[in-house]
């Protein structure tokens, strides 16, 4: 017979002197949460360090150590847990003190099942959004550590040390973006206590998905002119390409349709997912970019072949760009920067990209009347011949 585990919510821990209430926490709560239990203040905290739990319920009035001296005590090894206190009958002074001192809430005993069920629901919520944001802090802090390091072994290379510049740039917007959302997770954590407000989970959702464009970022740059025949792979450009549009932000106004010439299926070259895949951003980023404030924003993607290429043209009716600025537009040299608000990593690393996988890359535009990037990579069955070598292996 297979028993299915049961999902916790979280974890609980309860310090309180009194059996009585004690236990009946636990058998309250113990179907949804973990629980753990302590008689003393000491030994909570011992818990308390060991299984870090999402929230501590502990009774004010104690032997040895009073909930308050408790409370100051977790506040200094956790600042984000959430505690509710228990009071009796009477002790409404000494719990309105202990929220002075950190407490998030305070219930009296004897307590309402339901009322602490809705209660503890709340705040363990809470603490799992903190936890989820300094998660995604802790990444944002890795994720810089790691293209400083990068950066440092790359300085040496003209070339590669101007792109570094350009690949900050790129990292800048979804470090906005997360930057935002953070921002308001305070205000509704810290500010307005309002745990069910249904932007909470949107809130984090952006902050994960921006966390993970910029590992992938990083990681795109670390593999920048490092070739690894071993992660080779068919890959379907039409399907990359709208899952980068996907992946844009603030694009729901924007028409994006794939024209291909016979069946989607075939526009199939071989390359490294993670660097394709990136170019393929950057280029849709840029036609997402130049779209902004334009009146009916469309984006078309033209597919054809002949015996040994595909070609991809990615058109946009968008602002374009200035003839003076195009004769730049694939350089590693500050001068992209005048170009379209949001280049990002720039063309020039998107070029090379492509070009690395025996590719090119076009690019025709006029202020005021929109852009053309024209990209040709060989088919699956040409690039075979152009990798084919005993360390090169294939993936279907």
């Amino acid at each position: 017979m297979i028993t299915e585990t049961k999902e916790m919510l979280g974890k609980i821990l309860v310090i309180d002197d009194e059996r009585g209430p004690r236990e009946s926490l636990r058998m309250v709560l113990k179907y949804d949460y973990e629980v753990f239990l302590a008689e003393r203040v000491d030994g909570g905290i011992e818990l308390l360090r060991e299984k870090k739990p999402d929230l501590v319920i502990m009774d004010i009035r104690m032997p040895e150590k009073s909930g308050i001296e408790g409370l100051q005590e977790i506040r200094e090894i956790d600042p984000n847990v959430s505690i509710i206190m228990l009071t009796g009958y009477g002790d409404l002074e000494t719990a309105q003190k202990a929220i002075r001192f950190g407490a998030n809430d305070y219930l009296q005993k004897p307590f309402d099942v339901n009322e602490i069920q809705e209660t503890i629901k709340k705040y363990v919520d809470r603490a799992r959004l903190i936890k989820r944001k300094r998660k995604a802090q802790e990444e944002m802090q890795k994720m810089t550590q790691s293209l400083g390091r990068e950066v440092g072994k790359t300085n040496k290379m003209t070339s590669l040390g101007a792109a570094s510049s350009e690949l900050v740039r790129d990292l800048r917007n979804p470090l906005t973006i997360i930057r935002g959302y953070l921002d308001l997770l305070v205000y509704e954590l810290k500010e307005k206590q309002e745990i069910s407000s249904p932007g909470m989970d949107d809130y984090l959702d952006q902050i994960e998905t921006n966390v993970e464009r910029c590992a992938t970022l990083v990681e795109s740059w670390r593999a920048l002119g490092r070739m690894d025949f071993s992660q080779m792979q068919r890959l379907n450009l039409p399907k990359l390409l709208n899952d980068c549009f996907r992946t844009t932000t603030a694009h729901s106004d924007i028409s994006f349709t794939v024209q291909a010439e016979g069946a989607e299926e075939q526009y199939e070259m071989l390359g490294e997912r993670l660097q394709v895949r990136r170019a393929l951003q950057n280029l849709i980023d840029n036609a997402v970019t130049a779209l902004e404030h334009q009146p009916d924003p469309a984006i078309t993607v033209a597919c054809s072949m002949d015996n040994t290429d595909l070609e991809i043209q990615i058109k946009d009716n968008g602002c374009g760009v200035d003839t003076q600025s195009v004769r730049w537009i694939f350089e590693p040299f500050d001068m992209t920067a005048t170009i379209e608000k949001g280049a990002g990593l720039g063309l020039f690393i998107t070029k090379k990209v492509i070009e690395e996988h025996r590719g090119t890359l076009q690019f025709e535009s006029h202020a005021g009347e929109g852009t053309i990037v024209t990209v040709r990579v060989p088919q699956a069955h040409t690039a075979l011949g152009y990798y084919s070598r005993p360390d090169a292996m294939i993936k279907s």
